[in-house]
């Protein structure tokens, strides 16, 4: 039986070190994990990413195109994978 997590907080509340902690301590135990990136304004990790939602959709490149700051720009990038996900059910 598999499990998940979802961490989420807000910037530079800890999430990246729990995330880190987490991966360190089920390579010492042996465990497998899969990180999955859903920040896109993350850049580095000390950790490995098994996929990575900067791959599909990243904040700067939507402040770029569109004229957004980073607040729209992060609420843009939040929708984003909703409108894929309805364009895909019809």
């Amino acid at each position: 039986m598999g499990y998940a997590q979802l961490v989420i907080g807000p910037a530079g509340s800890g999430k990246s070190t729990y995330c880190s902690s987490l991966y360190q301590h089920c390579e010492t135990t042996r465990r497998t994990i899969h990180i999955v990136n859903l920040d896109p304004d993350a850049e580095n990790f000390d950790y490995p990413v098994a996929m990575d939602i900067r791959e599909l959709i990243s904040l700067d490149d939507v402040m770029e195109e569109l004229g957004l700051g980073p607040n729209g720009g992060l609420l843009y990038c939040m929708e984003y994978p909703s409108h894929l996900f309805s364009l895909c059910l019809f």
